[in-house]
């Protein structure tokens, strides 16, 4: 009997030419139909037959003001689409829902205006729509930050002029200093991308107006805001046998008072005799939000990024860079003299110095701050601290990475000597990557955290917690109710 090979070739041919003739015998009719219509009805048949296969693509939109911007409660948000809309579609929310009033730019219903009683704050701008063929828009992600509708706006640019009034983008004043002096609150100062350098030896350092909030992160056009694409940078010059601020926030200053967007870099002065501080919040409580900061390099000096003292400012989402002290200490944040600050969401870094380095420094007053979901990391120096903090200051202390740093001797929590127990440390997680000598907790005496639950503690090869100034544990069982100060330590891992 004859035996027959199958040939692979001839069944995926077969399967190949099967396909082609039915998909012939889908398309032939349309095809025909578009033939035989009236030029009027053509566009549509042609689009549908591209939805058809697949070659349509989603509808896109030019949006102004872009995301990302500035805007007042009572702005309209315009919208035009590449192609006609269904207006019935449409669904738009910027913290409340906003309404649409639709018109045409090229083709029908392209066009549409958007507004509302919109809130004040930052809020997510969320769209949905179709086209007139069902398609839905690409993806809009962004935000805006709203402002109350009364709030008068001033405009800041390498190539504007103090002699301008301020008040448009056509006649931007020169420096920053020049707006906030003429602004009239509740004003918003918006700043374009460059360099302003000010000299706080001679007094030009930026000093904060209750109600007057300084935006950066502009285009120079004013049209888009991206604080990463477009920087501004505010650099304290100064070299002068002086102490330096590169901005201040005095007494009268609130959380009413924002600044967001900026590069504030503090001086790096050889000649400062005590501090270098990029942002001094001397009895001022501003918001200071969405900034890279950093702290200048000195020598016999301290350098501190932002020094607050009888503070409760609002400090979120900043990147916070310690500098280089070759003689003394460094520091992140400074907390003093009754300050209550809120400190959430930023990245912060002690600095490197021949001295001490410290990511956050809570000083032996009554303090009470909040310190919330920040990455800290003690910098480089003979000791460094994540969080260095004593007794009478009593703080909240939840969802942090707190490495102590790569010091000589390195903390993730230093818990100072007192007479009482203070503090609250939950669901941290607390470690150090260098040093001889590490602790992720460490307890002077006489003072133990009021709770300590919930938090994970590793890479600390002296002691995972070192009790009371003389006993260092590295079980954890011990710690989770067995230290001298916590029967209901709980939840440590």
């Amino acid at each position: 009997m004859r035996k027959y090979r199958k040939n692979g070739r001839v069944s995926f041919l077969f399967v190949f030419v099967l396909i082609c003739f039915q998909f012939h015998c889908l398309l032939n009719p349309i095809v025909r139909e578009i033939l035989d219509l009236d030029p009027t009805k053509k566009n549509d048949k042609l689009k549908q037959l591209g939805l058809l296969l697949g070659l349509y693509g989603s509808p896109t939109a030019a949006i102004t003001p872009s995301l990302g911007n500035v805007i007042l409660a009572n702005s309209k948000i315009q919208i035009v689409f590449n192609r006609t809309m269904n207006p019935n579609s449409l669904t738009a929310t910027l913290g409340v829902n906003l309404t649409p009033v639709w018109s045409d730019t090229y083709v029908a219903n392209d066009t549409v205006v958007l507004s509302g009683s919109i809130p004040v704050g930052t809020h997510s701008f969320i769209l949905d729509v179709t086209d007139s063929l069902g398609i839905h828009l690409s993806p809009v992600s962004g935000n805006y930050t709203v402002l109350a509708a009364n709030t008068n706006l001033y405009y800041v640019s390498p190539s504007g002029n103090d002699g301008n009034l301020g008040t448009t983008p056509g006649n931007a004043k020169l420096t920053i200093i020049s707006a906030i002096s003429a602004a009239t609150p509740p004003a918003a100062v918006f700043v374009s991308e460059g360099n302003y350098l000010v000299n706080s030896g001679l007094g030009t350092q930026v000093n904060l107006v209750n109600n007057v909030s300084l935006y950066g992160g502009f285009s120079s056009g004013f049209l888009n805001r991206n604080s990463s694409v477009y920087v501004v940078r505010i650099t304290d010059t100064a070299t002068a046998n002086a102490d330096t601020i590169a901005v201040n926030a005095g007494a009268t200053i609130t959380t009413s008072t924002v600044v967001d967007g900026f590069t504030i870099r503090g001086a790096s002065n050889p000649n400062a005799p005590t501090a270098s501080i990029a942002f001094n919040c001397l009895l001022g409580s501003p918001s200071i939000t969405n900034n890279r900061l950093e702290g200048g390099v000195v020598s016999n000096a301290m350098s501190a990024v932002i020094f607050l003292s009888t503070s409760s400012a609002f400090i979120s989402n900043n990147t916070i860079q310690g500098g280089n002290s070759s003689l003394s200490n460094t520091f992140g944040v400074v907390v003093q003299d009754s300050s209550s600050p809120t400190v959430v969401y930023n990245i912060i870094y002690g600095g490197v110095a021949n001295g001490s380095s410290h990511g956050i420094y809570n000083s032996p007053h009554a303090n009470t701050p909040t310190i919330v979901n920040n990455t800290v990391d003690g910098g480089t120096g003979n000791i460094s601290y994540a969080f260095n903090t004593s007794h009478p200051s009593n703080s909240a202390v939840t969802n942090n990475f707190l490495n102590g740093g790569s010091g000589n001797t390195s903390y993730a929590i230093y818990h100072g000597a007192g007479a009482g127990d203070v503090g609250n440390y939950q669901f941290n997680t607390l470690f150090t990557s260098g040093g001889s000598i590490q602790y992720c907790l460490y307890e002077d005496g006489g003072s133990s955290p009021i709770s300590f639950n919930g938090n994970r503690l590793f890479g600390c090869q002296t002691a995972l917690y070192y009790d009371q100034g003389f006993n260092p544990i590295n079980s954890i069982t011990t710690i989770n109710g067995g230290t001298t100060g916590g029967p209901t330590y709980s939840g440590n891992y």
